[in-house]
């Protein structure tokens, strides 16, 4: 690129913006540039272009980086994610404790005489009851049923002899346990206070 008069080509000049051009050959295209107005009028549309794609590298470069940082975990955040996973599962095991059904609570009803309260059991709980069957006529199975202090009949069922009886909760409140054989006839009747 010795000969000033000669316009410069699109290469050189993109060269020259870029900076990558030997000093001699700077010297000789910014003479030319002094007298040639396409000239510099054809490097201001380089200088733009190579601006442009600077910026946009630029852009690209700072963009890849943030997604790189995005998805980077911090040191500490295995050691949070396994508490909060401990956390989790104490609570998911305390809930699923607290939300079956508890054992039913077993209540031995024994014969007693006077006006004693008899047996008691918490309430909200299901019973299982045994009823005290000594000294009563012998059967293979007995019917049990639970009445309110108003007489109202609440749960009723059978059983055998010796086992026990399964009942639904009951509310707060005093009942009575009553025992008969098959045929109805009373055997045996027993205090039940629910608190």
């Amino acid at each position: 690129m010795r000969n000033i008069h000669r316009h410069v080509d699109e290469d050189e000049l993109e060269q020259y913006s870029l900076g990558g051009i030997s000093p001699e050959d700077t010297a000789v295209l910014e003479e030319h540039l002094l007298t040639c107005e396409p000239c510099r009028d054809q490097l201001a549309s380089t200088d733009e272009y190579v601006l442009a794609m600077q910026a946009a590298a630029l852009h690209e470069r700072q963009v890849a980086a943030s997604r790189h940082r995005a998805w980077r975990l911090p040191v500490w955040f295995p050691a949070v994610a396994a508490v909060a996973c401990g956390v989790l599962l104490t609570v998911g095991i305390a809930r699923w404790i607290s939300a079956s059904p508890a054992r039913p609570v077993s209540v031995t009803l024994l014969a007693m005489r006077g006006a004693g309260p008899g047996s008691t059991a918490p309430k909200g709980r299901d019973l299982l009851l045994y009823p005290d069957v000594t000294g009563l006529t012998e059967a293979a199975s007995y019917h049990v049923e639970i009445v309110s202090d108003s007489g109202r009949q609440v749960r009723q069922s059978n059983v055998a002899k010796g086992a026990g009886v399964k009942f639904a909760a009951l509310a707060a409140g005093t009942y009575f346990v009553r025992v008969s054989l098959p045929s109805g006839q009373l055997l045996r009747e027993y205090g039940l206070e629910i608190r």
